[in-house]
């Protein structure tokens, strides 16, 4: 059975304005499962949105090819390609009521007027807007524009849903409930979503798998826990999440660190690499087993409700910054103070951090 979507060696180069040449996709590949949702994710120009406009036909490639339930897409015009998108700003049209902006494609597309009010008032219930069918767009919230958006996308039954930072203008607890009920609409619709953020949060909560981004590359696609857990590179440990990334010399099956602690290497060749330790593996209590520890002055603590974040100043390595669960007060700024970090909570990357 052919994929959703699969995207085959995608090439995109703009012109300058300089006349020079400038490389938004650099042979990128990517494969869709059957009712996925997959997150592109990187910083701006990194290429995300552009890949998002070659599957939906808004862009041609270079070079390359986007396939679609196993049909080439290249020659397609973008409305000959199964697909929709919702975009940052909706592009909703403020004369017309709700039904009619949920209906617009499918009148110019010849449905019959029965059809069309079965149609919007099936995706209307979908998105949670039953009863606001001669709504304007004027008289809704931003959550309830965004549901029409959402609801229009899906009125023509894409085989796949594009969705280019659709939650951005949201404030963010009407964005986090727009998250989960858009994870639970695409499980519940059972097709693909391709949703572009830049919001690393984000992605973690709602992908399945995230493809992060960076130069017109894939810099490495997985399970967010995978990504965050294990980074391929220094680029993904560094912009998905926070990372403590410290030089290490390998030797043998032993990982040195600049302070003279050392700790397995797990067949890491020898040389120079990067631990990386994400602020949470780090504590207070000295854990059993294997564990590393890192002594400095308290220099910023900050309390978020639940947690104390914190920056330690330690004589080898500069500032550790650590995560720590509350569980009562911390010492004043400048008081002495050590955190371990538990073997399972070390991981290695062969690049050198500059």
């Amino acid at each position: 059975m052919p994929a959703p979507l699969e995207i085959v060696d995608a090439v995109k180069v703009f012109r300058t304005p300089e006349g020079g040449r400038l490389t938004a996709l650099d042979r990128v590949s990517l494969k869709l499962a059957s009712a996925e949702f997959v997150t592109l994710l990187g910083p701006s120009g990194c290429g995300k949105t552009t890949l998002l406009r070659t599957i939906s036909g808004f862009e041609t490639l270079d070079a390359g090819d986007v396939l679609i339930d196993g049909v080439a897409m290249t020659q397609k015009p973008a409305h000959r390609r199964p697909v929709n998108t919702v975009f940052q700003r909706y592009a909703l049209f403020g004369h017309m009521s709700v039904a009619r902006n949920v209906g617009y494609a499918l009148e110019i597309a010849g449905y019959g007027k029965r059809e069309i009010r079965a149609r919007v008032g099936e995706m209307l219930e979908l998105v949670g807007l039953s009863g606001l069918e001669n709504r304007k767009i004027a008289q809704l919230s931003g959550g309830q524009q965004q549901r029409v958006a959402l609801a229009r996308a899906l009125a023509g039954k894409p085989k796949l849903l594009l969705l280019d930072e659709p939650l951005s203008a949201l404030d963010k607890n009407l964005r986090q409930k727009m998250q989960q009920e858009l994870k639970a609409l695409q499980r519940e619709l059972g097709i693909g979503f391709v949703f572009v953020t830049h919001d690393q949060e984000e992605a973690l909560t709602m992908s399945d798998r995230i493809a992060v981004l960076a130069d017109g590359r894939i810099q490495q696609i997985g399970a967010p826990l995978d990504l965050y857990q294990s980074p391929a590179n220094l680029f993904t440990a560094d912009f998905l999440g926070e990372s403590n990334l410290l030089p290490v010399t390998l030797d043998g099956q032993c990982a040195r660190l600049g302070d003279g602690q050392s700790f397995a290497a797990n067949g890491h060749p020898s040389g120079v690499a990067t631990l990386m330790l994400r602020p949470e593996a780090l504590g207070l209590t000295r854990p059993e087993g294997p564990a590393l520890g890192f002594t400095g002055k308290l220099r910023e603590t900050y309390y978020t409700g639940k947690d104390h974040q914190i920056a330690l100043d330690t004589a080898a390595f500069g500032l550790i910054r650590a995560l720590l669960r509350s569980g009562g007060a911390l010492p004043e700024a400048g008081a002495e103070l050590t955190v371990y970090a538990p073997a399972h909570g070390l991981h290695l990357i062969a690049e050198v951090a500059p």
